[in-house]
């Protein structure tokens, strides 16, 4: 359950980043060669928050399904970035919080579908059942879930750049 609803929060924030900031996404979209205007970025970031509320309030098939079917696409996305240039390129992922695309943003889309595909099997209980659990559950539950989406987006756009930052040979 805590690892979907990362997913979940994932997707929100970065349609919310979309809605806030479309150019970078339109831009990296642009990159492999789909041009789009800003309007369809905002409405991609519209959808994104509204499939990550809606798979979160009621993980169901569907909506686990649709979850899952999101990050493989964000996936298949970053390899075809990859692709077309030799280096890691900002994907916009999360509108202009991005540090750059490469094979740690694919692992982690493709580990995210993974989660939402085991949830489409068996989908957990929505996150509304936090309020009815004991206190002794659900704010520990709340708290780590919550840890866990910061650390993931912390990974998707702060751990590229520092990576980079240790692999760089030293100045002369």
């Amino acid at each position: 359950m805590p690892l979907f609803f990362v997913a979940c929060t994932l997707l929100v924030v970065a349609g919310v980043a979309k809605l806030r900031a479309p150019v970078a996404t339109r831009e990296s979209l642009a990159i492999v060669g789909i041009r789009v205007p800003a309007t369809a970025m905002r409405a991609v970031g519209l959808a994104e928050v509204a499939l990550g509320v809606t798979a979160a309030a009621s993980p169901t098939a569907v909506t686990a399904g649709l979850v899952a079917l999101a990050y493989a696409l964000f996936a298949a996305f970053v390899v075809r970035l990859l692709r077309v240039r030799d280096r890691p390129a900002g994907c916009g992922c999360f509108g202009d919080a991005d540090a750059g695309a490469g094979a740690t943003h694919v692992a982690l889309n493709a580990a995210a579908c993974l989660i939402a595909a085991a949830a489409a099997v068996a989908p957990p209980r929505g996150i509304a059942w936090l309020a009815g659990a004991d206190a002794l559950v659900a704010l520990p539950l709340a708290l780590g879930t919550a840890a866990a989406a910061a650390a993931a987006y912390l990974t998707f756009t702060e751990f590229p750049r520092a990576w980079r930052a240790y692999r760089a040979e030293p100045e002369r």
